[in-house]
């Protein structure tokens, strides 16, 4: 055989499946495949070990009752996929566009009666609470028209000689310096 076998073909090979003539078919393409009897050598190997861990006259518990519910579940398969279905019919469907109709009509009046077109937001009386995940750490916030001001009380002071380190540093992009810097 110089073609390559069909996929079925050559899992029944590798399961010694096969009949001597089909087999030897097989056999002459897999003569030049050296990973196709590695996988047959694994299949024979792990037959073999779980042919050991099993007794032969062991037979599976319940069997019967797996095979009748097996059996019953293709039954009622078949039994679904012949029926024809069934024609769903809602004999109010005539209804749903008057509803939409009437919604859309209310929802306008609803709208029409505030009087006043324009929305306003309410706005927070409150001052702003202030987070501090240190404890002992007080937080005081001072705002006015020109800046806004949160002043921490309990933290150490910042020395002078600290610098903010390049890497806190975003560096612009080339072609902004470029459009950035100014023209002669």
């Amino acid at each position: 055989m110089s073609m390559k076998p069909d996929d079925e073909l050559l899992a029944l090979w590798v399961e010694d499946e096969l009949d001597a003539t089909a087999a030897a078919e097989v056999e002459a393409w897999v003569a030049g495949q050296p990973e196709w009897h590695e996988r047959r050598e694994q299949a024979r190997w792990s037959r073999s070990l779980l042919g050991s861990a099993f007794a032969d006259d062991d037979e599976v518990p319940h069997a019967e009752f797996f095979n009748a519910r097996i059996r019953r579940e293709i039954e009622v398969t078949e039994v679904r996929s012949a029926a024809p279905p069934r024609e769903r019919t809602i004999p109010w469907m005539w209804l749903m566009p008057a509803t939409a109709a009437a919604c859309m009509v209310f929802g306008f009046m609803l709208g029409r009666g505030g009087g006043s077109s324009e929305v306003t937001a309410p706005i927070a009386t409150m001052a702003p609470v202030l987070y501090t995940p240190e404890k002992g750490v007080e937080a005081e916030y001072v705002s006015d028209d020109e800046a806004t001001v949160i002043v921490l009380a309990g933290v150490d002071a910042i020395p002078d000689s600290w610098e903010i380190p390049e890497t806190a540093m975003i560096e612009p992009e080339p072609s902004r310096m470029a459009d950035a810097s100014p023209k002669r």
